[in-house]
């Protein structure tokens, strides 16, 4: 598809794609007629045993967007280019689609009729990758039932989390014995150097970020330090020069010079990783971690060998270092944090209050502990401490020591 049919069909769908989307397409081109065949939807809705009422509006939200022929060329680009988008980690950030071509429900509507177009062509990718069935089975189903349901019991047919959702209707997220797993493009900090000689793995942080005496980024929860310092980086043919951070996840103020002679750069910007998400449930312990990551090595490095995976990422509350000063160390929390090379995020303590006391503007102060970590995290924050969301990586090369602590000497 050309930019110039791009734009044409933009100027009658309204502003509907992902950023930069313009610039990847120009090798998709699609002869549909339909956003959806017909029987595709009613097969849907009728596994989802959603009432006639509520499926006569959608039907008519169908025929509304299959009379507008630009939005269904549209559409089957789109799916295309979001499939492949999440596979090349480009055009992510979905945004839920409400094309001005079209109004009332018809318009709320399109965005999940969209993403029933997006499980059929992430199918077919799959197909054409050879990955049996097996693998994506259930995966845009469990979105499809909770969207319905919320609309069966409201009527409200808008998504609460759609970027996250398109992950599943895309088919590009998988359930690898206890963990999901997606591809992930690494930003530029931190870095990680390996020890040619003994393997150690040290993560350099960037240059001109302002960091707390406590190892935290400044101004994260609103706190800062009249003492932080800020950050260094050089590099020259021979050496490279930065503040380390420690593995627990705390950056350290004083730089360090690694020699390349005896270092080499093992993570750094635009290299590839698996994402790795935690539904909730039992079996969050070291051992389920290592085997997870090992299916999901196996897995990518079958389906997608074009591809160099060079290990995991991820970012949650659960990493946070300061977990260790109010949970026991054999609990599973900590044992599956000690397998991570962790490092700070810009991000504070909304997410543990989310996923913990349930409300991201929880105020303890007003709520009674239920289990020993919230006695913990309400003893910080009486003392006027902070929790911090906290990223983390992990080396293809140290799964097979998931267990052992691989980055804490």
């Amino acid at each position: 598809m050309t930019k110039e049919r791009l734009n044409a069909l933009l100027r009658v769908t309204g502003p509907l794609i992902p950023e930069a989307m313009e610039e990847c397409v120009g090798d998709l081109e699609t002869a549909e007629t339909e956003l959806l065949p017909r029987e595709v939807l009613q097969r849907v809705l009728e596994e989802n045993r959603v009432p006639a009422g509520k499926q006569e509006p959608l039907f008519k939200a169908l025929e509304a967007a299959n009379a507008q022929k630009e939005l269904v060329e549209l559409a089957h680009i789109m799916a295309m280019d979001a499939v492949r988008g999440l596979v090349r980690c480009y055009a992510v950030e979905f945004f839920q689609p409400r094309p001005a071509c079209l109004s009332g429900f018809a318009r709320e509507a399109y965005a999940f009729l969209y993403t029933q177009l997006c499980v059929l062509e992430g199918r077919k990718a799959l197909r054409k990758r050879g990955v049996p069935e097996t693998w994506d089975a259930d995966i845009p189903e469990r979105m499809t039932r909770k969207q319905l349901a919320k609309y069966v019991k409201t009527g409200d047919i808008s998504f609460d989390d759609y970027p996250w959702d398109m992950n599943f209707y895309c088919c590009q997220i998988f359930l690898m014995d206890r963990f999901y797993f997606i591809p992930y493009r690494w930003g530029d900090t931190p870095e990680a150097w390996r020890n040619l000689e003994t393997g150690k793995v040290t993560a350099l942080w960037k240059a001109g970020d302002r960091v707390r005496r406590d190892g935290q980024l400044d101004g994260v929860n609103g706190v800062t330090d009249p003492e932080a310092y800020g950050t260094v980086r050089e590099e020259t043919p021979e050496i490279v020069r930065a503040h380390p951070v420690a593995p627990e996840g705390v950056i350290r103020p004083e730089p360090v010079m690694l020699r390349k002679s005896e270092w080499t750069k093992v993570l750094g910007e635009g290299d590839f990783l698996l994402a790795l998400h935690i539904p909730g449930g039992e079996g969050y312990t070291p051992e389920r971690v290592r085997h997870s990551c090992e299916t999901a090595l196996a897995f990518y490095d079958r389906y997608y060998p074009e591809y160099t995976y060079k290990g995991f990422w991820s970012e949650s509350w659960l990493y946070d270092p300061g977990l260790r000063e109010i949970l026991d160390p054999d609990r599973n929390i900590i044992r599956v944090q000690k397998q991570f090379y962790c490092y700070p995020t810009e991000e504070g303590d909304r997410m543990i209050r989310l996923e913990v006391l349930g409300d991201e503007n929880a105020d303890p102060r007003k709520l009674t502990p239920r289990n020993s970590l919230e006695r913990g995290m309400f003893d910080v924050w009486d003392r006027g401490g902070r929790f911090h969301t906290t990223g983390m990586f992990l080396l293809r090369e140290e799964v097979s020591r998931i267990g052992e602590d691989p980055y804490e000497t």
